[in-house]
C-alpha cells in the first residue's frame, strides 16, 4: 500500500513544523542532537563505508541556521581556536586538490569524515553560546551515555553464547555494528567530560555534587570493563589531572579506590583476560597490539617524504603497499605521513590552542574549574591519540573539542559582561560622588 497524497502532505507539514521548532528553539535541537549520538546503529548507509545518522541530519539543519541567522562573534580564545582549525583544514583541502590533479584522490570516506568534522567545528561552538543551551546539550549527552551503556550491556549479553576467547573478542562483542571497537573509548571520553561539565554548571545542592561525579565514574568504567585499554588509561589520567589541578586530594584517593575495585572485579570474573590485557613489554612491544610494528612502518613511510608527505587520506594505501598490516594508530605519525612536517606543526598548534585557552581560564578564579576541565580533556584526547586515530578528523573527539570551544566562548563572554557591568557601576558611583548636591539629592532644595 502506497502513501496517499494527503499522507505525504501531512508528513511534509510535520517535517516543516519540526524544522521550525528546531530553528527557533535551538536548545531543543541541541538536546536531540546529543541524544541521537547514543544510537549509532540507527543509520542509513550510503555505500559500504559512509552512514548517515539522525545527528548528521540535525547538524545540517544547524548549519543552515548558522549561515542564515548570524550568531554573536567569537571571543578572543574562540577566535584563536577557529583560526588555527581553519588553517589546518585549508592545508588538508589543498592536499586533496593536489592529489586530485595528480589522479590519486583520497577515499570518499576520508573526505566525508573530514567534511563532517569541519561542519561540527563551524556549527556547534557558534550555536552553543549560552549556559542555557549548554545545559540542554549536557543533559542530552547524559541521556545518550545511559543509552550507550545499556546497549553495550545488551551486546555483551547477546554475544555471550558465542563466547570470547580473549579480551579483543570481548571488546568486539561489546561494540556496535557501525563503530570500530575503540570508538567506545572515544565516546566515553566525551561523556566523562560532559559529566564533569554537568558537575560545574548544575551542582547547586550536595546531591548534585555526588550525582555528577558518579555519572563520570560510571562512564569511565565502561571502556575498562570491555578492555579498551588505551582510552581507559587516558580517561584515568585526565580525571587525575582535573582533580590535581583543583587540589581535591580526597577525591584523588576516592578515584584511586574505585580503580582498585575495578581491577579486583576484573580479576575475579575475567582473570585470564585481565592478565593478557595487562601483559605489556615496552622493549619488545608485546601486548601493544602490534603498535610498535605499525609505528615502525609509518616512520619508514615518513622518511620517504618527510617534508611534504604522501597526501591527505593516503596513509592506509601507502602503508599497505610497503607491507604494513594497517594504519599507524598514532595521530601525530599519521598527520606527518600524510601532510608532511608542516602539516604536523599545524596539527600540534591547533591542539595547543585548547591548552592555551584552558590555561587562561584556569588562571581566572571564577572559571578555574572550566579551565581545569578543558586542560584535562585535551590531555586525555592527546594521550588517546598516541595509540589510536583520535584527534585527526574523528567525529566524537571533534564534538568534544567543539564543546570545549563553546565553553571557552561562554566563559569569556560572561567575563566581558561582568567587566562591563563593573565599569558602569564604578563610573556611576564616581559620578554620584562628584556630582553637585542638587543632582545627587533631587528630593531636597538647596539655597
Amino acid at each position: 500500500m502506497y502513501p496517499t497524497p494527503i499522507l505525504w502532505l501531512e508528513i511534509g507539514v510535520a517535517i516543516l513544523i519540526g524544522i521550525a521548532v528546531l530553528w527557533t528553539k535551538a536548545e531543543y535541537g541541541l538536546f536531540l542532537y546529543a541524544f541521537a549520538l547514543g544510537f549509532p546503529d540507527v543509520a542509513f548507509p550510503l555505500g559500504t563505508t559512509i552512514n548517515i545518522r539522525m545527528d548528521d541530519v540535525l547538524l545540517l539543519i544547524f548549519l543552515g541556521r548558522t549561515l542564515l541567522w548570524s550568531p554573536a562573534p567569537p571571543c578572543r580564545g574562540q577566535k584563536n581556536i577557529f583560526i588555527w582549525q581553519m588553517v589546518f583544514l585549508a592545508a588538508c583541502i589543498f592536499s586533496i586538490v593536489l592529489e586530485t590533479g595528480q589522479g590519486t584522490s583520497p577515499a570518499a570516506y576520508d573526505t566525508a569524515k573530514m567534511a563532517g568534522c569541519a561542519v561540527i567545528i563551524f556549527v556547534l561552538p557558534r550555536l552553543v553560546q549560552s549556559e542555557s543551551r549548554l545545559r540542554f546539550f549536557t543533559a542530552g549527552l547524559m541521556c545518550a551515555g545511559i543509552a550507550l551503556v545499556i546497549q553495550v550491556r545488551q551486546h555483551l549479553v547477546a554475544n555471550a553464547a558465542a563466547g570470547a576467547a580473549n579480551f579483543q573478542q570481548l571488546k568486539s562483542a561489546a561494540t556496535f555494528d557501525t563503530w570500530n571497537p575503540n570508538t567506545i573509548g572515544q565516546a566515553m571520553i566525551l561523556l566523562v567530560f560532559a559529566a564533569g561539565l554537568g558537575w560545574i554548571i548544575f551542582s547547586e545542592t550536595a546531591e548534585d555534587g555526588i550525582f555528577w561525579p558518579c555519572l563520570a565514574l560510571g562512564f569511565a568504567l565502561v571502556p575498562a570493563f570491555v578492555f579498551v585499554r588505551g582510552s581507559s588509561m587516558s580517561i584515568a589520567a585526565g580525571i587525575l589531572l582535573f582533580l590535581c589541578l583543583l587540589r581535591r586530594w580526597k577525591s584523588v584517593l576516592v578515584f584511586a579506590s574505585v580503580c582498585l575495585c575495578a581491577i579486583l572485579y576484573l580479576n575475579a570474573y575475567h582473570s585470564q583476560m585481565l592478565e593478557d590485557a595487562s601483559t605489556l613489554n615496552v622493549k619488545t612491544g608485546e601486548g601493544f597490539s602490534q603498535r610498535f610494528d605499525r609505528w615502525e612502518m609509518a616512520l619508514r613511510a615518513i622518511q620517504a617524504k618527510p617534508l611534504v608527505g604522501h597526501g591527505f587520506g593516503q596513509e592506509l594505501d601507502y602503508l599497505t603497499r610497503i607491507g604494513s598490516e594497517g594504519v599507524a594508530h598514532n595521530d601525530s605519525l599519521t598527520v606527518w605521513l600524510e601532510l608532511g612536517l608542516g602539516g604536523l606543526l599545524l596539527f600540534l598548534l591547533t591542539i595547543f590552542q585548547f591548552v592555551r585557552a584552558g590555561w587562561f581560564l584556569y588562571g581566572t578564579s571564577k572559571f578555574q574549574k572550566q579551565g581545569a576541565l578543558i586542560l584535562a580533556l585535551t590531555f586525555a584526547l592527546f594521550l588517546d591519540s598516541l595509540g589510536l586515530p583520535t584527534l585527526y578528523w574523528e567525529k566524537l573527539p571533534t564534538i568534544a573539542l567543539s564543546f570545549a570551544a563553546a565553553l571557552v566562548g561562554i566563559c569569556e563572554r560572561d567575563d566581558l559582561e561582568i567587566s562591563a557591568r563593573e565599569i558602569r557601576g564604578f563610573a556611576s558611583a564616581k559620578f554620584a560622588q562628584h556630582s553637585p548636591p542638587h543632582l545627587s539629592s533631587p528630593g531636597k532644595c538647596h539655597i
